[in-house]
């Protein structure tokens, strides 16, 4: 095989350790550890010779996959998470197809299209991408993820650009299985509140990258007044009223230029 495994992870130790076997014991594979456990590497570097853990301070997803990237040495790249579970022979699939239709793409992004679909489907407009299939060098002559975003939107400017630029993006019949299932873990309001404020930060600055700052402001307005509003209802529930605060706060840094790396820490 001709194809590296790209996983980021930030404390996902019991879900890596399914995805390395899922893959055949020949696969390059290449984890970011976000969360610098190199009791973990150590670990997996030990009992599986083909992967290399690269310990990595936490500045997103799209940071870490692009020095996954960066440090593959295999013509194609699969992106996965390691809650994500790729179906048997599913690199082999991919390296196959994308010989038959001589490496004219951008994406190939795996998708349990409907149980009756044997072909690719092309995609023509912006959207999100969990697994995806990317010949590197391709990867890195767009700069791969903007850096820019911590959390979400990261995967749908990497597929604007690449529309813009004339690339092919198929949706393709090769399945994978989340192993977190449809339901969250524990509701934890720590967490909720990284992710809101990241989430509304990443909103606005997609839009203000591709449409301006004005089409960002107004399409984004709309959500700072709804959570204003909430807060006020929320006012006897702490919980739910440091989400919206959050939300709040995550838009008012975006619209006055703060980087996301300003942001709420993740208590321990």
């Amino acid at each position: 095989m001709n194809t590296t495994v790209i996983m980021v992870a930030f404390k996902s130790e019991s879900l890596i350790f399914k995805n390395i076997e899922n893959f055949p014991k020949n696969t390059k594979i290449i984890i970011i550890e976000n969360s610098g456990n190199y009791s973990l590497k150590e670990k997996i570097e030990v009992n599986y010779k083909n992967a290399k853990v690269i310990l990595n301070e936490n500045k997103g997803f799209g940071q870490a996959a692009n020095l996954g990237a960066k440090n593959a040495d295999t013509k194609y790249l699969l992106f996965c998470s390691p809650d994500n579970i790729v179906e048997n022979n599913g690199i082999e699939k991919l390296e196959q197809l994308s010989s038959e239709i001589k490496d004219s793409f951008g994406l190939l992004v795996l998708s349990d299209i409907n149980e009756h679909q044997t072909t690719k489907i092309k995609i023509s407009k912006v959207t999100g991408i969990l697994c995806f299939f990317a010949i590197r060098e391709h990867f890195i002559k767009y700069n791969g993820f903007d850096e820019n975003f911590f959390l979400y939107y990261e995967d749908n400017d990497l597929v604007k650009r690449l529309l813009k630029n004339k690339e092919n993006i198929f949706k393709v019949p090769i399945n994978y299985k989340n192993l977190l299932g449809s339901h969250s873990k524990d509701f934890n309001i720590p967490i909720e509140v990284n992710r809101n404020w990241h989430l509304m930060w990443s909103k606005f600055y997609f839009k203000r990258k591709h449409f301006g700052y004005i089409y960002a402001f107004l399409s984004t307005f709309p959500y700072l007044i709804r959570s204003l509003f909430k807060i006020l209802i929320f006012s006897r529930n702490p919980q739910q009223k440091e989400i919206y605060c959050a939300r709040v706060n995550g838009l008012y840094n975006a619209y006055i230029f703060k980087n996301s790396w300003y942001r709420p820490k993740i208590k321990q």
